[in-house]
């Protein structure tokens, strides 16, 4: 138990002072004093009527996004910039949010993934392509991540995004049907 220091119990506190002596942190606390995070898992599955090539190379390239992604109004990428592994990108989407994006993984016709970050959210997506009879299967993964003020909506955005998800990879497809 420790040892014994012979003081005395802890006055309650007064009207205009606190318990704890030390200052708080701004920001939304957990019970333990810790900052409050939320994460909200994504996942969408959708089959698409076109090769996991010809998916994975539209899906992936940043300046197709806004043909695509609903709530996306722009995406400021260098115009001639091809598709690799640490490209960097920025967003502007119909609410005001303004993410910074990094491709992470890019292996061709099978996996692309990306993180992005704004202010105390943090998102993370990775799209899995699958050949299949009559076109390929997309399997879409990830999670939206908030931290303080920041973890409510980001929990909220996370409730949202697996149906958002599945409903702009179709329309792609819907692209990409009607291009062939």
């Amino acid at each position: 138990m420790g040892p014994l220091l012979r003081r005395r119990a802890a006055a309650h506190a007064r009207r205009r002072d606190r318990a704890d002596p030390l200052a708080l942190r701004r920001g939304l606390r957990g019970p333990d004093g810790g900052d409050v995070l939320t994460a909200r898992a994504i996942s969408a599955t959708v089959e698409l009527p076109v090769t996991a090539e010809d998916a994975f190379r539209f899906l992936s390239d940043p300046r197709c996004r806004p043909q695509w992604q609903s709530s996306l109004l722009s995406v400021d990428v260098a115009p001639d910039e091809e598709p690799h592994l640490g490209q960097r990108w920025s967003e502007t989407t119909a609410v005001g949010v303004r993410p910074h994006l990094e491709t992470t993984v890019f292996t061709p016709f099978r996996t692309w993934a990306e993180t992005g970050h704004w202010r105390g959210v943090t998102a993370t997506l990775a799209l899995h392509f699958t050949d299949v009879t009559g076109g390929c299967r997309v399997r879409a993964e990830g999670e939206v991540s908030g931290q303080g003020a920041w973890a409510v909506p980001a929990g909220a955005a996370g409730l949202l995004a697996s149906k958002a998800i599945a409903a702009d990879l179709r329309k792609a497809g819907r692209i990409l049907a009607s291009r062939a």
